[in-house]
């Protein structure tokens, strides 16, 4: 078993993925089973609750002033390889690489006259998106720390969100006169700056690309059974 705490980096449509002056980083939390099923293969299963944000505030897209954040939960199952075998004293830290499936709750919300809003429900862009969209997760890991029973491993993750609605960003700004006025008024901010609003059909965000996450976590990691143990049962069997 093994918990874990992180930060988070949301890339999609209200960020620019090269500003590393304005990151608008978030957390992560999650806790795993995983089973080893071999020398180097680990079977794992996680669930996670995790915080993204963005907003256009420091981007080129600045006038268009939209902005969303987001606590949403995943889960996901899938492999873990170690690059060697435990075993191997020709390597003393044995990192790993990690990959799998899920699905995520996505709940986008936005600040609005000093009030918290769902966007969701509001659809801003005139569509009702699924909001339980299948994940994708890869990553790597390192060990940095380890007892018997306890471990500790850096981990670094990207989590590939089958939608691009994560932020509620995604298509064109739809006809403003066919929505409810506070629907109208968080689809197209621009407005709230005196500007003119979008004409129905302008291009609001960037659909060929679908949006996903960074998180880099600490993890710790418990054995419930180590190599003690095993060794005893298999001489004593108990």
């Amino acid at each position: 078993m093994n918990i874990g705490v992180g930060t988070t980096r949301y890339l999609g449509d209200l960020n620019e993925r090269d500003n590393l002056a304005h990151l608008q980083l978030g957390f992560a939390l999650n806790a795993a089973f995983a089973y080893r099923y071999s020398p180097q293969l680990t079977l794992r299963a996680e669930a996670q609750l995790y915080y993204v944000r963005g907003s256009q505030e420091d981007t080129h897209l600045s006038y268009n002033h939209l902005s969303f954040w987001s606590l949403n939960p995943d889960i996901w199952a899938g492999l873990q390889w170690d690059f060697w075998k435990a075993a191997d004293r020709n390597h003393v830290v044995i990192p790993y690489a990690l990959a799998g499936v899920g699905v995520t709750y996505i709940t986008p919300k936005t600040s609005y006259k000093g009030q918290t809003v769902s966007l969701a429900p509001l659809q801003t862009e005139g569509v009702d998106y699924n909001r339980f969209p299948f994940i994708l997760r890869y990553g790597i890991g390192i060990p940095v720390f380890a007892t018997e029973r306890f471990k500790w491993h850096l981990e670094g993750t990207y989590t590939h969100v089958l939608s691009d609605y994560l932020d509620d960003v995604s298509t064109v700004y739809p006809d403003r006169d066919k929505m409810t006025p506070l629907a109208a008024a968080l689809s197209d901010r621009r407005l709230e700056l005196n500007q003119l609003p979008n004409v129905a059909g302008a291009k609001r965000g960037n659909a060929s690309k679908r949006d996903g996450y960074f998180a880099l976590s600490a993890r710790m990691i418990f054995l419930l059974s180590t190599s003690s143990q095993r060794n005893y049962r298999r001489m004593f069997g108990g």
